[in-house]
């Protein structure tokens, strides 16, 4: 397979990835610790979310997410459903995920109870994952191969309640933290950092003033950009390669009732 070619194949994976992160960098040094009340607030309405990747200066995916917050009076709980599809040359995957969070009082972070995953191409496969000993435990049903995996440190998330994850992280004004996520095969590793802000030149927003956050670990060839003005979403996030493919944020909305 061509350089170029693995590239735009680990684009849909940080593409999945990345497309989760939602920051609020302005509110950090006023929330250093929220209240289940306060993060309730930050934890509503229906969110639809939007992405181009781009490679070499073309169109060669998207991808759509939407997070449901479900109205209770007694839990912080959502349902996040994701599509996605890459086609470069003769590279075309798709990619679709229904998952579950919810927030925990008890332990201060998120957890996923479950999630199912499906993809199609070079990389296909079916997955099921039930989580259980308060996310440090799972059970992967992989193309129905049945594996149990721990992980004594750190809870386990879904790629959509890691992000949720790294928006309280940043909420409550953390710039160093490390999460750990359920891969089809194995269990990943991440450390991000908050580096900054950094002028950049959006695709479809032009000349914005971001906040930059960047992965330190094993994938440290990952950079996000954030945007105060458009809700402290995520507007762009790239591969530092010497071919890197670029994701932008084209749509972004919220509906409450």
């Amino acid at each position: 397979m061509s350089r170029s070619c693995i590239v735009i194949k680990k684009s849909l994976t940080l593409l999945i990835i990345l497309c989760c992160c939602l920051l609020a960098k302005s509110q950090a040094n006023t929330f250093n610790k929220l209240t289940t009340e306060e993060i309730k607030k930050y934890h509503q309405c229906e969110k639809k979310f939007e992405y181009d990747v781009s490679f070499l200066g073309g169109n060669v995916g998207h991808f759509q997410r939407t997070i449901t917050w479900h109205k209770s009076a007694t839990s912080i709980k959502a349902t996040v459903k994701s599509q996605g599809e890459v086609s470069f040359l003769w590279l075309d995957s798709t990619y679709l995920q229904t998952s579950t969070m919810h927030y925990s009082p008890q332990y201060k972070h998120f957890l996923t109870p479950g999630f199912s995953q499906k993809l199609t191409g070079m990389k296909a496969r079916e997955m099921k994952v039930e989580m259980s000993n308060n996310g440090h435990s799972s059970t992967v049903s992989l193309n129905a191969e049945v594996i149990h995996y721990d992980n004594e440190n750190l809870p386990l998330y879904d790629i959509d309640t890691l992000g949720a994850q790294v928006r309280l992280n940043l909420l409550q004004g953390k710039t160093h933290f490390k999460l750990s996520r359920q891969a089809s095969n194995k269990i990943d590793s991440y450390q991000f950092e908050v580096v900054g802000t950094e002028v950049i030149n959006h695709k479809k927003w032009g000349m914005l003033t971001s906040i930059k956050v960047v992965e330190v670990g094993k994938h440290k060839d990952m950079a996000m950009w954030f945007s105060a003005k458009h809700d402290h979403q995520m507007i762009m996030a790239e591969l530092d390669m010497i071919f890197s493919p670029v994701v932008w944020l084209t749509h972004f909305s919220k509906q409450c009732q």
